[in-house]
């Protein structure tokens, strides 16, 4: 019964030591470009349409208590009106930790020339966050009963863009907290984020888009994700990202219907401490997004 225990205890340690602490709080996204919503609360006023958005990660396959994430999240501007409001829910699991939030968003745009435009958002919602000690089957009463816990979230966010770059500064989480008790007490950290990416014409059936994104915790220093696409004929995106935390992924879209786009990543571990105990990531993403005004007609989406 206590080797269980042992097991979850490791995945856990492992998880934080690959994600440099904090992972379970805030999942690292493969796609993010294509649900920004979780980054950054002003990326709903970069896109004219209505969008709705779900997306299914299952991290380190074959390996007990690896991190499982999924979210739904919706957005759309109101008619006649540069302001745009959203809905996001997500969850996330790991070994015996779970973390469940809702939140609502809201996003405004200020037109500053001919080509540039502003946005600022706002979030702010719940979050449950559970520990499952009952699953550990271990005679340590510091985990004899199960535990949760409730706490309000604010976030913020601004983007600068025009139809080929954007460059964004976010803090989707914007507080410090602590839950637990002094034994088992967890802490979860402010993120801020800054990205960014363009598109570059590179003939009239290709595109390529390079990108960047900045993350940094508290206490976990500044991590890095490089990334590149390309985009054949307004139809299929295939790209790759890598990471300073020592991982790269891979990743395809596909747009199968002018309003559905369906997207699959698989993420490769470098790291040395994780080769040979699981095999891989795989996240899942399916978009639908559309217009609630009567004869728009709609545009591919670059970001």
């Amino acid at each position: 019964m206590k080797t269980r225990f042992w097991k979850f205890l490791a995945a856990g340690i492992i998880s934080c030591s690959a994600q440099q602490a904090m992972a379970q709080q805030h999942p690292v996204y493969a796609q993010y470009l294509f649900n920004g919503m979780v980054v950054n609360p002003a990326y709903p006023s970069m896109d004219e349409f209505s969008s709705a958005t779900v997306v299914a990660r299952n991290q380190w396959l074959g390996m007990e208590g690896a991190p499982k994430t999924g979210t739904f999240s919706f957005y759309s501007p109101l008619k006649a009106t540069n302001t745009s409001i959203g809905f996001l829910a997500m969850q996330d699991k790991i070994t015996i930790y779970s973390q469940t939030g809702v939140h609502l968003n809201i996003s405004q745009k200020v037109k500053l020339n001919k080509k540039l435009t502003l946005a600022m958002g706002l979030k702010g919602g719940m979050e449950q966050f559970r520990e499952n000690n009952t699953h550990l089957a271990t005679d340590d009463p510091v985990f004899a009963q199960d535990q949760r816990y409730w706490k309000t979230d604010i976030g913020f966010g601004f983007m600068l863009y025009s139809e080929k770059f954007f460059v964004g500064l976010s803090a989707p989480s914007f507080h410090n907290f602590d839950i637990g008790n002094s034994v088992n007490k967890v802490a979860f950290k402010r993120h801020m984020y800054l990205h960014g990416g363009m598109i570059l014409d590179v003939n009239k059936d290709i595109k390529f888009r390079p990108g960047l994104l900045f993350r940094q915790v508290g206490g976990a220093g500044v991590q890095m994700d490089v990334n590149a696409s390309f985009l054949f004929k307004d139809l299929v995106w295939v790209g790759a990202t890598w990471r300073t935390e020592k991982t790269a992924a891979a990743m395809v879209q596909l747009q199968i219907a002018k309003s559905l786009q369906l997207g699959y990543a698989y993420d490769f571990a470098s790291a040395s401490y994780l080769k040979g105990m699981q095999n891989g990531s795989h996240e899942l993403m399916l978009n639908y997004r559309f217009s609630l005004v009567k004869g728009k007609t709609l545009t591919p989406r670059m970001f």
